[in-house]
């Protein structure tokens, strides 16, 4: 049996996160959005939670980033997903 096992009926699911350095944070701040390259987070930050957005490119990603509110208050990472096979999405 995998270690794994004994929670696989509980998750809703899970997929690994593409390298960091494709990763762009969105901050708006005066109304209009602003993109940096690489992560939000370091060692005194946490996640808070996550949303998987189906789109068809990073950028259009980021667009939606942007409208979350949470964007405007403190920061937003998007980061492609990996498929199965390992590819990022």
């Amino acid at each position: 049996m995998p270690p794994h096992s004994a929670c696989s009926r509980r998750a809703a699911g899970a997929a690994p996160l593409a390298d960091p350095l494709i990763t762009r944070t969105v901050r708006v701040r005066d109304g209009m959005p602003g993109v940096t390259d690489g992560p939000f987070l370091d060692s005194k930050e946490h996640l808070a939670g996550y949303f998987v957005i189906d789109c068809e490119s990073l950028e259009r990603a980021t667009e939606i980033a942007a409208r979350f509110p949470d964007a405007r208050y403190s920061a937003v990472e998007v980061r492609p997903i990996m498929d199965p096979s390992g590819f990022e999405m």
